[in-house]
């Protein structure tokens, strides 16, 4: 039986190093990005967690269809660098006018060079699946992924996936988890400069603002509450400069930090030791090797050194250009502030960063 390992995070924690990592050793399917994809960026979170049982049609509707805000991005031409899927070549299957499925837009090309040629094997093998809660379900599609990629284990990664971690406890009660920590000050300031985030924050806003969905609603009488930047990025008026041209604050972005941080400890806490791997991201950058064997360990269950993985792994690890500490004082002492929560629930822990 595939062995399940969750590597959860808040989003631009350095993550997706670790599925670029992961996808090096011959034993490991790196499953990147479906939970993130799946609900559109984390729109969509309680329809893919739905209660009782489904079946492999409803996951097939799920995986692959074209969601609305990633292809909103992609329409537009702000889509996100993970996205790895050539939407931008007119020689395959999909492009900005036909929409790009969810899992065809990183998970599949994270695995294959043929995306698409993997999406048709695994069409009818999901839309036979019988009925059976979302769990079992989400499993079966990894373990097709794993079992056609050869892997042992299959590691699922989705940036933001610390805001599920009490849902995929739930539904994966065997599964192991590897919790990737950032320094909350660099987290939220990278988390402001991205452009999922950004999209993310855009479509919350909105939500709270006008009671309903924008991007899968019609529904516009609450639309004057809307302030003029953010009108401009309702999907009918949507523009690839007016989504550019807005600005989230790091502080913002430091208080999401927070509130998913003591939310996803919480969660975590009730893992036993062995289900669970904690790895700050500031250990990765500076014992690159010692923090990848750790990893390593937990995700195969094994002690034995892999000094050649361990090697090509550590070609990856890159310090990001961008720090925190470069902000202006007044700038640096709101986002400190921001993240006041979240480093207290780390330290009640045993984690601080100075």
């Amino acid at each position: 039986m595939t062995e399940q390992v969750f590597i959860v995070g808040t989003g631009r924690c350095g993550s997706t190093l670790l599925s670029s990592v992961l996808r090096l050793h011959p034993q490991v399917t790196s499953i990147s990005e479906f939970l993130s994809f799946a609900t559109d960026l984390g729109s969509q979170i309680e329809a893919t967690f739905p209660a009782g049982e489904v079946d492999g049609a409803w996951l097939w509707e799920r995986s692959a269809s074209p969601m609305p805000l990633q292809n909103l991005m992609i329409r537009h031409d702000v889509a996100m660098d993970e996205v790895l899927y050539p939407w931008r070549d007119r020689t395959h299957r999909f492009h900005r006018d036909t929409g790009v499925p969810a899992i065809s837009q990183v998970t599949l090309p994270h695995l294959t060079d043929d995306p698409d040629g993997w999406l048709d094997a695994l069409a009818p093998v999901v839309k036979a699946f019988d009925r059976a809660p979302v769990g079992v379900q989400l499993r079966r599609l990894f373990d097709w992924l794993a079992a056609r990629d050869g892997g042992a284990v299959w590691a699922e990664r989705s940036g933001g996936s610390l805001r599920v971690v009490h849902r995929l406890i739930e539904h994966f009660p065997d599964a192991r988890f590897v919790h990737v920590v950032r320094d909350g000050r660099d987290t939220a300031l990278s988390m402001s400069r991205h452009r999922g985030f950004k999209m993310v924050l855009v479509y919350f806003q909105m939500l709270e603002l006008l009671g309903c969905d924008p991007f899968r609603s019609d529904d516009r009488r609450w639309e004057g509450d809307l302030p003029d930047d953010l009108a401009a990025l309702l999907p009918e008026r949507f523009t690839r400069q007016a989504f550019l041209d807005f600005e989230v604050a790091a502080p913002l972005c430091g208080h999401y930090w927070s509130g998913e941080i003591v939310e996803g400890l919480a969660a975590l806490d009730r893992l036993p030791p062995d289900r669970l791997l904690t790895i700050r991201f500031e250990d990765l950058l500076d014992e690159p090797r010692h923090t990848l064997r750790r990893l390593l360990a937990h995700v195969l269950r094994t002690d034995r050194e892999d000094a050649g993985f361990l090697a090509r792994a550590a070609q990856l690890v890159h310090r990001p250009a961008s720090r925190w500490q470069d902000l202006e004082a007044r700038d640096r002492g709101r986002l400190e502030a921001a993240c006041q929560a979240g480093f207290a629930a780390l330290a009640a822990r045993g984690m601080s960063w100075r």
